[in-house]
């Protein structure tokens, strides 16, 4: 049989860098950005945009 175990809690917590959160909502905002996209930001950057473009197939996002 297996025995059910609860965490130890050590009442320590994770501290992570106030810049990790801009660098993460930054990495958002961009994808967000590049997700809806339809070329007229980037229109010499085809390969990205069709990069991101592929994407939001795979992710079921509406394109046309």
């Amino acid at each position: 049989m297996t025995a059910i175990t609860t965490p130890v809690q050590t009442g320590e917590h994770i501290r992570i860098p106030a810049w990790t959160w801009a660098v993460v909502a930054i990495a958002f905002l961009a994808a967000y950005v590049m997700l809806q996209e339809n070329g007229l930001v980037m229109s010499n950057w085809m390969a990205v945009h069709e990069f991101f473009h592929d994407g939001r197939h795979v992710l079921g996002f509406p394109c046309h």
